[in-house]
């Protein structure tokens, strides 16, 4: 067996070592999935990323600097591996713990997440039985290499923001091009499947994440975009972002939050409670903490469980049921997959887009191009277009996400199960400034939970997971004020940088005290955040569980943070030295380019973002449709 592979199985095996009833990773193979997955991410970088880390822990001479032994990984025994793992996990060398962080969770995941994981049963997960799929409400082609087409518009990108200008324009009698870079998937094919799911709707196969790795990065890639795979929750931006982005020049969303409401079916009448919304529920009554129920876009929902991996019946109202159906019906050519690699202007003026697809490229001449690719790919495609360099990419926000979990002596079903989010506790929004943090539930699978879990030795994990039934995360979702950035590598991928500054570390730590104080008025036998080393309490010792979570804070790989709404990364401003779009979400610089996705946010939006990007993406496109 080469050292590389030697390596990465005692890595594996490390952190899920098996037991008399459960294989080990390695004998469930899950060395060569994660190696797999690894290479399908396209990212050369991130391979030699990995190869580096393993031929560091199989280096004798290396190990010998690093502790004094002239050893090899793979030659320990599990005690010994775990402490190795241990000490890199809370080392004051940031790459330590970033490798940590990185290994941790790629084995989890692929080890609970594998079909037919027998850690995934062990933890309680059935995957239900199959709907009758909704018949497909879009006609979708293939593009052919070499082929040019025109149009009068030009949308990049098919979810919350492509689907709407598609509309809107067909509509009004443009003639409609949508290019989507995802391969497209429909009903028959949402077969809630976790690591499937992931690859065919992610970005990034669902392992995105910043550029330290720090924060763990959920963004849809798909056709229907982000639509496809969050989870319905549709809430309007409050007045104090409102206020923010009338200085911006945005001041009339309220009739297109109405028109996009009304088309996606935006109510709360089908917001039921499962296990861990009754308990965030419960327990903020019991403390008289504001809260409310989540209005979704659903339409004939129940409890089929796999809303993150698409939903079969249709009962989401998707761009891809709603907003994609009504541009296919009015003429609209959609196509995928198809890259957009960059946006061709001439004389100041926008002449069309050059995408990559299977066998070359294809053309797209058009006066009027909308550019809706999400808040990460937006970006890339300008810096690839050399367009907008100076502005495009920065601002960047991303609502930044801690969990707090708390174990009940109920089954409450398990996070797969039910309606995913029903409960909002919106008490600690704004401290005063227009920021703070909202508090709801997340859904997730063993996989992801497995790999969010905190692991401090392979049979305590397993435990950890086997509760997972029995226990409710809550989601301490931030508005941030602290900016990054995107830029592009070498290949004009787009790469995410962002660390958290003082005040988002603050409003974080702030909504794991909180969320452990709701865990405990809601009942929870057991509170524990996601820190590494874990940091675990009885609900009957609070006080002292507040006191550490304050005194850990938040450090970089010491916490699994997660993020599922980037934003303002092509914001809209009244000036070109400070935004990248004017009023209008045009380009400055370059007529007939328009932003039409969340990165045209002013700032960070405050609360789930789907309903506004959509209603934003109606105001910029009734304005392009008036424009002469």
């Amino acid at each position: 067996m080469a050292d590389r592979e030697r390596a990465l199985a005692a890595i594996c095996d490390t952190f899920v070592s098996g037991d008399a009833s459960l294989p080990s990773a390695s004998a469930l193979g899950v060395p060569r999935v994660l190696r797999s997955e690894v290479e399908a991410l396209g990212r050369p970088a991130l391979v030699a990323e990995l190869y580096q880390l393993l031929d560091t822990v199989e280096s004798p001479v290396l190990n010998f600097a690093l502790t004094g032994r002239p050893i090899r990984f793979s030659v320990l025994t599990q005690p010994e591996r775990e402490r190795y793992l241990k000490r890199w996990a809370t080392s004051p060398i940031p790459l330590k713990r970033k490798a940590f962080q990185v290994m941790k969770r790629l084995t989890l995941l692929y080890t609970y997440g594998v079909d037919g994981s027998p850690y995934a049963a062990a933890s309680g997960y059935v995957r239900g039985a199959l709907d009758a799929p909704a018949p497909k409400s879009v006609t979708v082609r293939l593009p052919r290499a070499g082929e040019t087409l025109d149009a009068d518009v030009c949308v990049i990108g098919s979810g919350a923001g492509g689907g709407v200008i598609a509309a809107e324009l067909s509509r009004a009698g443009k003639r409609v091009v949508v290019l989507e870079r995802a391969t497209p998937r429909f009903e028959d094919e949402f077969d809630g499947r976790e690591l499937a799911g992931y690859a065919a709707l992610f970005v990034d196969r669902g392992v995105a994440t910043t550029t330290d790795r720090a924060i763990a990065l959920l963004a849809g890639s798909a056709l229907g975009g982000g639509t496809i795979v969050n989870w319905n929750t549709s809430l309007r931006i409050p007045a104090a972002v409102q206020e923010e982005w009338r200085a911006a020049g945005i001041d009339d969303l309220a009739p297109h939050y109405d028109a996009v409401a009304a088309r996606i079916d935006v109510d709360t009448d089908e917001s039921e409670r499962n296990g861990a919304n009754a308990a965030l529920e419960r327990g903020a009554r019991a403390l008289g903490l504001a809260s409310a129920t989540i209005a979704r876009n659903v339409k004939g929902c129940g409890d089929c469980g796999p809303c993150t991996l698409g939903c079969r019946r249709g009962a989401k109202q998707s761009t891809l049921r709603t907003f994609l159906a009504d541009a296919s019906a009015s003429g609209a050519e959609i196509i995928a997959p198809a890259d957009v690699r960059s946006i061709d202007v001439s004389g100041g003026r926008v002449a069309g887009v050059t995408a990559r697809v299977v066998g070359g490229d294809v053309r797209v001449r058009a006066p009027i191009v909308a550019l809706a690719g999400g808040a990460i790919h937006s970006p890339a495609v300008l810096l690839r277009s050399r367009i907008a360099t100076a502005q495009a990419g920065r601002n960047f926000h991303l609502h930044p996400v801690a969990i707090t979990c708390g174990r009940y002596d109920e089954d409450l079903g398990g996070i797969w199960s039910g309606v995913p989010q029903s409960v909002l506790v919106d008490e600690f929004s704004d401290r005063g400034d227009g920021y703070g943090f909202r508090l709801e539930v997340p859904q997730g699978y063993p996989g992801i939970l497995a790999a969010s879990f905190p692991w401090w030795g392979a049979d305590s994990h397993r435990q950890r997971a086997r509760d997972a039934r029995h226990i409710a995360p809550f989601i301490g979702i931030v508005r941030d004020r602290t900016a990054g950035r995107v830029s592009i590598d070498r290949g004009g991928e787009p790469l995410v940088w962002y660390a958290n500054g003082p005040a988002e570390r603050a409003l974080l730590t702030r909504a794991m005290v909180e969320a452990a104080r709701i865990h405990a008025a809601a009942g929870a036998r057991e509170i524990f955040t996601l820190h590494t080393p874990p940091l675990t309490s009885s609900a009957s010792e609070l006080t002292e569980l507040i006191a550490e979570i304050d005194r850990r804070g938040v450090r970089s790989n010491s916490i699994t943070l997660f993020s599922a709404h980037q934003m303002s990364s092509c914001r809209i401003g009244t000036a070109p030295a400070r935004s990248v779009a004017d009023p209008d979400g045009q380009v400055w610089g370059v007529r007939g380019l328009f932003v039409t996705d969340a990165s045209a946010f002013p700032s960070a939006a405050g609360v789930n973002p789907m309903l506004t990007v959509m209603a934003l993406a109606r105001r910029t496109a009734q304005r392009i449709a008036a424009a002469k």
